[in-house]
């Protein structure tokens, strides 16, 4: 849940962006966004963040899905999927800005994402 709508009520197009990259993120890990991880008791978007910052990718694209954790699409599918989590609203892309993203055809580099928020709205 959007951190702007769980504390305030506030519901916008920015909130629509994170909740499609928190799908994006419990999408490619094969976990959900409410339940620590198994043998690792931390949340997803905590763990997304500590192997993303690590380079670790491998650690967090589930092995059932066939393709190089470490190929740089799924590096970029990750780091688009952290800015949609975003804690400020404001720092979060448009959905027109992800779906350019995503298809590469935005013409300027991915902006570095901020460490999202670890609480238990994740």
């Amino acid at each position: 849940m959007a951190p702007e709508y769980f504390f305030h009520g506030h519901l916008s197009a920015k909130t629509d962006v994170y909740s499609f990259g928190v799908v994006v993120l419990e999408t490619l890990s094969g976990h959900s966004v409410h339940k620590n991880i198994p043998g690792i008791n931390k949340r997803l978007l905590e763990f997304v963040w500590n192997n993303w910052v690590e380079g670790t990718y491998s650690n967090i694209v589930n092995p059932r899905i066939k393709i190089d954790a470490d190929s740089t699409l799924m590096k970029r599918v990750i780091h688009i999927g952290l800015l949609c989590i975003q804690i400020d609203a404001k720092e979060r892309p448009t959905m027109k800005e992800v779906v350019g993203m995503l298809l590469g055809t935005s013409s300027t580099d991915l902006p570095v994402p901020k460490q999202p928020m670890h609480g238990g709205n994740n």
